[in-house]
């Protein structure tokens, strides 16, 4: 009997360690409020990617993974750094003319007629057929599509912006498409993508507010892009709806009544830009934990870069994106304090120029050699509340549409807090908005966190003392447990 019952005792505490060597304890408030505090100062001054404070940021944050003892993941393990370059292209000189039929030319003036982000070279003039398109959208699952029976292939595409009752909060079909796009900037790249893919050669928007005025100011006429980008691009164009009516009279389209895509008969548009173009080096920041297979990653991620300084503002971006920084950085201390050696390597990685289009996370992402990423987890404002949400306790967690596994760990580690989260779980399928986008162009499943679009964003109003600490922490719960279920859950 006695044998038996030190069996027992043997083997329970065997298990006890078996269970201490598998877990990582979850961060608290201590393991980030600091790093969300330094990161969201004026110190930092915005932390734009190509400004002086993303590059005091991006030494911050390397010395925090330093102290956490992380490996370097650069350089032969020499370096937090993964350098390169970006470019900034501003508007030297653009044109915008309209052509009826053999009637006079109409030119635009770019001071008060029209405004254009470019892309990342200069256009000599080049005219085009143009094809109106509505919204610009074709959502096959939502059985919409505002390019059905249309040829835009190297024409000229214009649509409104916004989307179908845009104006009217309370329609069905006003809460159905800002479910899908949540987000102005997701939604119009959205449209710029479906334009490209349909063969256009330049997008116009008709921007349907009635206070619309062209800005002069360089930040509106700036486009980022990697040094040397092959990337598919087409210049964007945005219009009033008065410059619109002129473009749209002697046909059947106006801005005041339902429409329908069509092809603008004996209408041409003509267009050049004239860019000058800038290089700035900048880095993302990386340090990884190796695991027991080398050849296996896991990433945990969140773009340390902001806006920076803009009239004399400056931008904190304490929510986008000290939150997700400190929250990264939590989970790499505690992952390392543990001593534990993960199954896979955990690579933390801090994307610089998301801000600028995803730029630090699709370099990286561009350059993977030898390397199966097994998961991308992404965490990208988490700290404070959408306006409508009264109790503060809805989570955004997006995955891709074939991956509802990723779902079902969300849920679990979600249902095990004392006050769980109302889960927002949508698929990423088809959406740019954060660096979640990078890697699921490349087939890599993905975890992306977000607690919602507040009135402080981009804004300087979004500062430090305005974070919910203990909603960080929550979420983080929510990160961690379900990074622990994902390696827990793969095959030997």
């Amino acid at each position: 009997m006695r044998l038996r019952i030190l069996i027992f005792f043997a083997l329970f505490f065997c298990k006890s360690i078996l269970v201490s060597q598998t877990t990582v304890s979850n961060p608290v408030k201590s393991d980030f409020a600091e790093a969300l505090s330094v990161l969201a100062s004026d110190y930092m001054e915005g932390r734009k990617a190509n400004q002086k404070g993303g590059y005091i940021a991006a030494t911050y944050i390397a010395s925090a993974m330093y102290s956490y003892k992380l490996k370097p993941y650069n350089k032969n393990g020499k370096s937090f750094f993964q350098e390169f370059k970006i470019q900034e292209h501003s508007v030297k000189k653009a044109t915008l003319e309209i052509k009826k039929g053999n009637a006079e030319t109409i030119s635009l003036s770019s001071e008060k007629d029209f405004e254009v982000t470019p892309i990342s070279q200069s256009i000599q003039k080049k005219e085009a057929e143009v094809v109106f398109a509505g919204y610009g959208l074709n959502i096959s699952k939502e059985n919409y599509d505002d390019y059905k029976n249309l040829n835009v292939k190297n024409k000229i595409v214009v649509i409104f912006s916004g989307f179908p009752n845009d104006n009217d909060s309370t329609s069905p079909a006003y809460k159905k498409f800002k479910n899908i796009f949540p987000e102005e900037n997701d939604l119009e790249e959205t449209k710029l993508k479906t334009a490209i893919s349909n063969g256009a050669i330049a997008l116009i928007i008709i921007d349907t507010k009635e206070n619309f005025k062209p800005e002069t100011a360089k930040e509106n006429e700036v486009f980022h892009s990697l040094e040397n980008s092959k990337s598919e691009a087409i210049p964007v164009f945005r219009i009033s709806k008065v410059t619109a009516e002129s473009l749209f009279s002697g046909t059947s389209i106006s801005t005041k009544k339902e429409f329908t895509s069509t092809l603008l008969k004996n209408v041409k548009i003509n267009f050049s830009i004239e860019l000058q173009s800038e290089t700035f080096p900048v880095q993302n920041v990386l340090g990884f934990i190796p695991g027991k297979d080398t050849t296996k990653t896991i990433i945990v991620g969140a773009h340390y870069d902001h806006l920076g300084i803009k009239n004399d503002s400056i931008y904190n971006g304490a929510d986008d994106n000290a939150s997700g920084t400190s929250g990264m950085l939590a989970l790499a201390k505690n992952w390392s304090e543990s001593k534990i050696q993960p199954k896979y390597n955990i690579l933390f990685a801090s994307w610089t120029a998301e801000e600028m289009g995803l730029l630090g996370s699709e370099y990286f992402a561009q350059n993977l050699k030898n390397q199966k990423i097994l998961l991308c987890i992404n965490m990208d404002m988490i700290s404070r509340s959408a306006s409508e949400d009264k109790t503060h306790r809805i989570l955004s967690i997006g995955t891709q549409k074939e991956t509802e596994y990723l779902k079902k760990i969300a849920s679990e580690s979600n249902a095990k807090l004392q006050n769980p989260f109302t889960l927002d779980l949508w698929e990423t399928n088809g959406h740019s908005g954060s660096d979640y986008a990078s890697f699921t162009a490349k087939g890599i499943p993905i975890m992306t966190f977000f607690s919602g679009f507040h009135d402080d964003y981009h804004t300087p109003r979004d500062i430090a003392s305005k974070v919910d600490l203990d909603k960080i922490q929550d979420v983080l719960f929510i990160v961690n447990n379900s990074l622990l279920k994902f390696i827990e859950n793969q095959p030997n």
